[in-house]
Order: C-alpha cells, then structure tokens, then sequence
C-alpha cells in the first residue's frame, strides 16, 4: 500500500510540473498593435498561391493553380490588404482579374534568373498581363534577388528592365533586392522608375534582435534615401520568421513576429513610408533552400489559417494542450521501470520524478522542433534516429536512478567490435553501442553546425538528455579509463567543435551557448576516462584532411562562387574556367559529391581498410565543401570512426 501511494504521489507530482510548463510556455501573450483606424487596409503583402504540399517546382510535373484557390486567398487577403506582390507569372495569369474583383492592387512580378530563354517568357508574360489589366497592375516588378543570387549582372538586368519599360508606357517598373546591392549597381537604379529594396533584419549579415529591429529599419532606409535621391523607396519586402534557429540575437517565434509586424505597420504608418510585408500564407517548401526559418514567414499557416499576427494575443505554443498529452504519455510509459523498483527511498523517488518529467518534456520539444525542421526523407530519418537515441539514454538513466545501479558501458572501440560482430551480446555491448550511437550523431551535427551553419537548427533538446546523463554517470564511475583512441579524438573533436560554433555564432545566441555546453558535456566524460591515450598515430590522417579541405575550399571561393566570375562566364560560358564552374554546380545539384563519399564510406565500414577509409574521407570533404553537407558528414565520421577504430586495433596488436 505505501508504495502504491508513493508511485501515485510521485507520478501526480510529476504530470503536475509537466502540465504546469506547457501550460505557462503556451499561454497567449498580448502584444501592443498599431493605432489605425476601423477600416484601414494595410498596403502590399507578399502571395504565392501554394499550399502545404506544393512548391513551384511542381510546375515541371504539370501542376497548375485553380483559379478558386486563388479567389478564396484574396477573398481572405482582401479584408486587411489593399494590395498584394508576386514574385513570378507561372501559375498566376489569372490573378490580376480576381484582384480587380477585390478592389486589390498587383505588384506583379517577373521571375529572372541565369536562362535568358525562361527570362524572355517570363517578360513576354508580365507584359501581356499588365496590358490586359490596367486597373490592377499598379508596378511591374522585374527580377528579385537575382543580383543577390548572382545569376545576372547589373547591365543584364538592367536591359530587361528597359525592355519591359519600353513595352508598357505608364507602367512604373522596378527590380527588388536586399538594400545592399542596390549600392553595389547603380546602374539598375538608373533604369528603374522607383527603388524596391528589402530590409529583413533577421536575414542581415550581423543580424538585428526584435528590439532594435525598429531602429534598424529606419537607419536602412533612410540611408537609401540619401544614397539614391531622386528615387521613390519602397520597402518591397520586410517581416520575421516564426520559427527556426536563432541568429546571434534574432530569435525566430509567433510572439517576436507579431511584435516586428506590429511596430513595423506602426513605423511605416507613421513615417508615410510605402511597403510590403512578407508573407501572406507560410511556404514549407522553401525549407528546402532556405532551412526551417524559409518557411514561416507568413500571416497565416499554409492551411490559411490566422496565425494573430497583425491581432490579438499570441503563444509560441498554440497547440500546447497536445504537447503536453504527448509528455504526459512518455511520462507514464515510465511506469514499466517504476513498478519494478517502488521500493525506492522518497529521496530516490524524487529524483525520478524530475528526472523523468525533465526528460520527457526535452522529448517532446525536440519531437515538435522535428515536425517544423524535416523536410526530406535523410531529416526524418536523422529526426527518428536522434529520438530513438535520446528515448534509450532517457530510459537507461531513470533505471539507474531507480536501481541505485550505475550502467557499465564498453569502450568505443568495444562498441564498435559489438556492432561488426566480434563480440558477444551483453547490457554493457548495447549501452555501449548506444553511447556510441549518441557521439557519432553529436559529431556530425557538429560537422554541419561548422561548415554550414546558415539554415541549420540546433537540436538541444534531444542531446541535452545523453549529455547530462553521461556526465552523471562518468562522476558516479569514479572515471573508469578506456583505452582508446576513439574516446580521445571524440572528445576533442567535440570540444574543437564547441569552440567554433562559440565564435561563428556569438554569445549572443542562448541558443548556440546551449549547445556549445552539450558538446563540452559529452566531451568532458571521454576525454577523462581517455587520459594517457596518444593521438599520434592519426596524425598523417590529420594532414592529410587539412589539406584536402584547404584544396576544396581554395577551388570553391576561387572558381564557383567567385564574383568576378558571374559576369566573365555570363558572356563566355565557353572559357574552361566557365565550364569547370557549371560541372562543379551540376555534381553539387545532383548530390554527387555525397552519394560519392557514403558509397566510400559504406565500403570503408564493410572492408575495414585504412586506405578506402581515407578516400572516402577525401570524398566527404568535397561534399562539405560544395554544400552536400548533410550525406557528406555522415560519410565523414563513419569513416572517420572506421578508421581510427582500424588504427587503435592495430596498435593493440603491436
């Protein structure tokens, strides 16, 4: 009876702080809103007519835009827009006509990019609209971001810019792009009627908080104005992302872009300043390019539904009813483990409660991070493999709390006999492997958080489990010493990588600060229980990477993403150097570069050899360093481990 009440007090205790968070994380907030009057519209909003599964991509698979689609989006838009601003045709011919049945305004935008074939269609197009529908067509827009993305050249652009001008007399026609390349080509400013310029303080290259987001704005604007007199400014697109990862101290969330949103409106109002907000509906598709953040940049969900930005209180947390049933769920599945040891002290039992309340809330947020972040097959596999690895760690510390009983864990390199088959199954071979399992994950968000950190998340919550479980069970140990090289170069890979992601991501992001302490944690337990271990062997290796990388990026910055180069092989694509730059584009577009290096490293791991494993190691860097990030660090460290396990083994039998 006393352990029945106890578990009972226990579990209740621990439901009531799980409820007590989601609830407090997932209460709306009220967020002061701009003084307008009853029935003032708000300008332009950025439209693209997708829904949730859709991208334009599918236009090559014979997808087309039904046109009620687009009259229930402006029915919807109508009642808080006046206007709204495209980015391409493809699709949207018949979107001036419904505009004018809303009494809407069009910036209507042309699509232009490095195929001069497409650009023609795409202008022939907007022409055609824009003479068709003269009530609604207020701007053409030809081209954005395409200097940014450095398919054009400023003369290029600005000839289509003359072209469309001299097809559509009385039709402003403009170019849209971030502030900074307007400075960067004066001549597309020349050719142009007004300048569209965007200001995304979450997207600069010092990137601006939420609360001097205002000022920022403002200072850009201004200072266009002086650098381009004689020139309407029009902000052609600003906003926040509510969600993704944070940059330096711009946070992605609801509540931070209702308060950009709303201070903005209230700014430009004030100031008389012409704009457009980005965006109407959340694109997922352009997580694809863009990471998480690309895609939640919008007024309303994909499913057109309110997100209250522009009104009304916000949550971060809307769904957090559901959170918590999901928390509460992985919370009593725990009772498998509690039944089998309730005769623990109250002490005990306390510390289990935490233990497993703490764990599973970090499960959840991780698994709602997930749903938001994953967009491919390799990220959803990635999702189910971190989880798993966190759910195991979970389970394994709360059956430690609850036996009093510290696990025995093999070595790295013991772990990696179990998994090759050498070695008999046991508990200690299973937390082994699982340890292992969390090290190699942790190395290879590591890898991508280095190399390509832009549009790639930080998945605290599931590592936060392992990191502090291992921690606790290295100080509980006493520091048992395996012997090995694995642990060693684990451990300061880990802490090389923290230091790094330190300095390339500020102090300033909490979000990076939590992360760079899980490597150190994870780090920590390998590198005391190594102490002795010599890395020397690994050093050729070591020279070996390093210059293959410095090649890599040397032949990167220097031929495919140089900047002189956009214009030189816009002219003569002929020139060798021209052709090297498109072949390396197309082996980077086609993931050849990764599909080359896991092969490798595939067949490193089956045949055990020093030598596959360094060019599969080579191979890797090549996708590292030309954006195959994701497939090519996985092959890194599986190979990377694959050898070093090779050499350790070897020196053994020396």
């Amino acid at each position: 009876m006393k352990t029945t009440i106890q578990t009972a007090l226990a579990y209740g205790l621990a439901l009531a702080a799980i409820f007590g968070f989601w609830c407090a994380i997932g209460q709306p907030r009220p967020i002061p809103e701009a003084e307008l009057a009853a029935h003032h519209t708000l300008q332009c909003v950025s439209y693209a007519p997708f829904e949730k599964d859709q991208s334009p991509f599918d236009f090559a698979k014979g997808m087309t835009i039904a046109p009620a689609r687009i009259d229930a989006d402006l029915a919807i838009l109508s009642h808080r827009f006046s206007c709204i601003r495209t980015y391409s045709v493809a699709g949207l011919e018949a979107l001036p006509e419904y505009a004018e049945k809303y009494g809407m305004q069009v910036l209507l935008g042309a699509w232009v990019g490095a195929d001069p074939k497409l650009n023609q269609q795409e202008l022939e197009k907007v022409v055609e609209l824009a003479k068709r529908h003269p009530a609604s067509v207020r701007a053409v827009v030809v081209g954005n971001e395409a200097l940014l993305r450095r398919e054009i050249t400023g003369p290029q652009l600005a000839e289509y810019i003359q072209q469309v001008k001299a097809a559509l007399p009385g039709v402003p026609v403009t170019y849209a792009d971030v502030w900074e390349f307007w400075l960067k080509h004066p001549e597309v400013a020349q050719a142009t009627d007004f300048v569209m310029i965007h200001i995304l303080p979450y997207w600069e290259d010092n990137p601006v908080a939420v609360d001097q987001a205002m000022a920022h704005v403002k200072k850009i604007r201004e200072e266009i104005g002086s650098k381009i007199p004689g020139k309407e400014i029009v902000i052609g697109e600003t906003g926040w992302p509510s969600q993704g990862r944070m940059r330096k101290g711009a946070l992605p969330s609801l509540e931070n872009q209702a308060r950009f949103i709303r201070g903005f409106v209230a700014l430009a109002e004030q100031e008389h300043w012409q704009y457009n907000l980005i965006e109407a509906f959340d694109q997922p598709w352009k997580r694809i390019k863009e990471g998480a953040v690309g895609g939640y940049w919008g007024l309303y969900s994909p499913d057109r539904v309110d997100k209250h930005i522009l009104s009304g209180p916000v949550s971060n947390f809307p769904n957090w009813r559901m959170l918590f049933a999901q928390s509460a769920a992985i919370a009593l599945l725990t009772l498998l483990i509690a039944r089998r040891h309730s005769s623990m002290s109250a002490a005990r039992w306390l510390q289990f409660s935490a233990a497993m309340a703490s764990g599973a809330i970090l499960i959840v947020l991780q698994g709602h991070q997930f749903s938001i972040i994953s967009t491919n097959n390799y990220e959803y596999l990635w999702a189910g493999l971190v989880l798993s690895l966190s759910a195991g760690v979970y389970l394994l510390t709360l059956k430690a709390i609850a036996s009093g009983t510290m696990p025995r864990h093999l070595s790295l390199d013991g772990a990696m006999d179990f998994l090759r088959g050498k070695s008999r199954l046991s508990p200690e071979a299973v937390y082994g492997a699982l340890r292992l399992g969390v090290i190699t994950c942790a190395l290879i968000a590591v890898l991508g958080l280095v190399l390509d950190a832009r549009y790639r998340s930080f998945n605290n919550f599931a590592f936060a489990i392992p990191a502090l479980a291992y921690a606790w069970f290295s100080r509980r140990q006493g520091g048992q010493t395996c012997q090995g090289m694995l642990e060693r170069l684990s451990a300061l890979l880990l802490a090389a990588g923290a230091v790094t992601i330190l300095i390339n991501e500020t102090p300033l992001n909490w979000q990076a600060d939590i992360w760079v302490a899980i490597c150190l944690l994870l780090a920590w337990p390998l590198w005391r229980q190594s102490r002795g271990i010599s890395l020397r062997p690994l050093l050729p290796f070591g020279l070996l990477v390093l210059g293959a990388f410095g090649a890599f990026a040397a032949l990167r910055h220097g031929v495919f993403i140089s900047e002189r180069l956009v214009g030189v092989c816009a002219d003569s694509p002929d020139k060798t150097v021209c052709l090297v730059r498109s072949m390396i584009g197309k082996l980077m577009y086609n993931q050849v570069f990764a599909w080359t290096s896991i092969t490798l490293a595939g067949l490193a791991i089956w045949r055990n050899s020093v030598c596959m494993c360094s060019l599969a190691l080579v191979a890797s860097l090549a996708g590292l360093a030309f954006y195959n990030v994701n497939l090519a660090a996985l092959a890194f460290v599986l190979a990377g481990l694959t050898l070093v396990h090779r050499k350790n083994t070897q020196k053994i039998s020396a």
